[in-house]
């Protein structure tokens, strides 16, 4: 009995229903790869001190980098920060949405156009305002893949026009003080009368420093004496004028500036009791020593009988409180008075002593 041969034609169908499974299985892993969105324990933290204050015709939005991710680890890529803004005018700070903020700076730490970069340290001046307006202001850091990291705090400040930069600065040193001196402010960068004066500001700069605000609030008088300085220093010393805007103010550009260096000008007292006693040397002066702790010496002057002028003995100071003049003659008749000089750049002298006269 011949045996009955396979159906293979019966099998064609099912073998192509398998070829057309697998390859529909097979087709999402062959297109194009999806770049998948960054874990929020990669992306950036809020940056650090976040700061906006004015600096002259220009708004500064300031930061530092941040040092960790959203999840407090330490951060290992960051690529750059993006800086967005909102205007408004007369518009209170909670009617602003995150729809009001449009990118206004992108700055790449790499290359850092619109932006100054300093280490960790950031900073962008925004100097398109327009009076009558509030400007308010947030900062991202973003990864090299250039996904946003938290968001730092929103801060605003007003704009209006500026103050009229203070003119005719004075600065007149003296002994440990400098009396500063200018012309009042009156009027706006726009020429209208200014309503809303909070007074000056006051800076001072010595030596390779940098510049320091002599007072915590404005200064209301158009002068001031600076006592917190040093003889034998020069200062340096530039006014701004400020105006209040609302809770805020904006202050002018810089006065220009002047120098002034405090110096001593007071002498000190004058020498007490002077003697003057013959010996085989010749006449031995003495007398009280200084009470002032800056005393560096004093000087000796003579005149005998029939001379009109006194003559220095001691063109280097005598260190001690007593001399002697061994250039006398017998029978001469001599009048002496000394004074104190202290150790000032000046050398200031004191008057002179009561006269002690002797005849040798």
């Amino acid at each position: 009995m011949t045996g009955a041969l396979p159906k293979t034609e019966n099998r064609k169908p099912k073998t192509v229903l398998f070829c057309l499974l697998c390859l529909l299985l097979l087709a999402p892993a062959c297109g194009k790869k999806m770049t998948p969105y960054a874990p929020d324990r990669v992306l950036p933290a809020p940056v650090r001190e976040f700061r906006l204050t004015q600096a002259g015709s220009a708004l500064v939005v300031s930061w530092l980098l941040p040092r960790e991710n959203l999840l407090g680890q330490p951060l290992t890529q960051v690529q750059g920060c993006r800086v967005y803004r909102a205007a408004a005018k007369g518009m209170p700070p909670e009617a602003l949405g995150a729809a009001d903020f449009v990118l206004y700076a992108d700055i790449d730490l790499a290359y850092p156009q619109r932006g100054e970069v300093q280490g960790e340290a950031m900073l962008f001046r925004d100097r398109e305002l327009t009076p009558g307006h509030r400007y308010y202001y947030r900062v991202a850091a973003y990864d090299q893949d250039g996904y946003l990291g938290g968001w730092s705090k929103t801060l605003s400040h007003a704009w209006g026009w500026l103050p009229l930069a203070p003119r005719e600065l004075k600065a007149v040193p003296g002994d440990k003080i400098v009396a500063l001196s200018w012309s009042p402010v009156t009027a706006l960068n726009d020429g209208s009368p200014i309503r809303d004066l909070a007074g000056y500001v006051i800076y001072r700069l010595s030596g390779a420093g940098s510049w320091i605000r002599v007072t915590p609030a404005p200064v209301v008088a158009n002068n001031f004496q600076d006592v917190a300085v040093l003889n034998d220093v020069e200062y340096t010393y530039k006014i701004q004028a400020v105006r209040r805007v609302g809770a805020e103010v904006l202050a002018s550009l810089d006065s220009p500036t002047q120098k002034a260096m405090p110096e001593k000008r007071t002498p000190p007292p004058p020498v007490q009791n002077v003697l003057a006693v013959a010996t085989s040397q010749g006449v031995e002066l003495r007398w009280e020593e200084s009470p002032v702790p800056d005393a560096a010496g004093y000087r000796v002057y003579r005149r005998s009988s029939g001379e009109e002028k006194h003559t220095l003995l001691t063109p280097d100071l005598a260190k001690k409180p007593y001399f002697v003049d061994a250039r006398v003659n017998r029978g001469q008749t001599y009048h002496y008075y000394v004074t104190a000089v202290d150790d000032s750049p000046r050398a200031n002298e004191s008057l002179p002593s009561e006269a002690a006269s002797i005849t040798y």
